[in-house]
This record gives structure tokens, C-alpha cells and sequence, in this order.
């Protein structure tokens, strides 16, 4: 499932020509060491809790939603990811009880504390970058 607002106008220039080809990241980029993820399910207090329902913000291509989406406890998951190419690749995993939506970190597209946890696994920050 998806949702196509534009937060394009948004996103960083940087961000949006530097993942362009979010086909060729998802691909050579690594997957998370399982004992991280485990870590960090215990620690925003998920683990072991079935059904929960996560955000996974700034999703990319879904390296770390197609692990919450293995998960024993069946998370509702939605992967909120503003660059439309990466959000595409994550789309097309058609991952099970995942809801892929446009959206970026100031406007997370949910109600105050309606969800059980917002996770960023990884956040490339580029605002410091310039063109020289």
C-alpha cells in the first residue's frame, strides 16, 4: 500500500539526486546486524510484543522494514520515506503488513502517541554538505 503526496519539494537536493539510483543502493547496501535490531527492540520496548504498531521513519528502500516485517511479533508496520525512488523499491517488495507512505521527519503522517514506537535505523544527515 502506498501514499503519494509530494514531499519531494522538501528534500534536501543533495538527498534527492545523491539516492537517484535507489535501486543500485538497496542492493550493494548492507542489511542490519540482527543483534542491533534486537537491541533496539528492547530498547523502544517492542520486543516481544505482538502486534505493535512502528513507524519506520526515513525508511529508504526498507533494508530495516523487511526485518521488522520478519519478525515473530507480526509489527503494523508504516514506512514513511520521502525520496520517491527509494520509497518506489520499497514499495515493490510488497512486504507483508507494511503501509509505505510519502512523508518526512516534521510531519510524520500519524496523531501523537498513536503509535507504539517511530524508529530512524538510519538517517543520512546532508544539510552540512555544500557544492563546491
Amino acid at each position: 500500500m502506498s501514499s503519494s503526496s509530494s514531499s519531494n519539494a522538501s528534500l534536501n537536493p543533495l538527498a534527492q539526486n545523491g539516492f537517484a539510483n535507489a535501486a543500485a543502493y538497496d542492493r550493494y547496501r548492507p542489511s542490519f546486524p540482527p543483534e542491533s535490531l534486537n537491541i533496539l527492540l528492547e530498547n523502544v520496548r517492542i520486543a516481544n510484543q505482538p502486534g505493535a504498531t512502528v513507524v519506520d521513519l526515513a525508511a529508504g528502500t526498507g533494508k530495516f522494514t523487511e526485518l521488522l516485517a520478519k519478525r515473530p511479533e507480526q509489527y503494523k508496520i508504516t514506512a514513511v520515506e520521502p525520496h520517491p525512488e527509494m520509497r518506489k523499491v520499497l514499495e515493490d517488495k510488497n512486504l507483508s503488513a507494511v503501509d509505505v507512505k510519502d512523508g518526512l521527519s516534521t510531519s510524520i503522517p500519524f496523531p501523537n502517541e498513536s503509535v507504539d514506537a517511530v524508529i530512524a535505523a538510519q538517517v543520512g544527515r546532508l544539510s552540512f554538505l555544500r557544492r563546491l
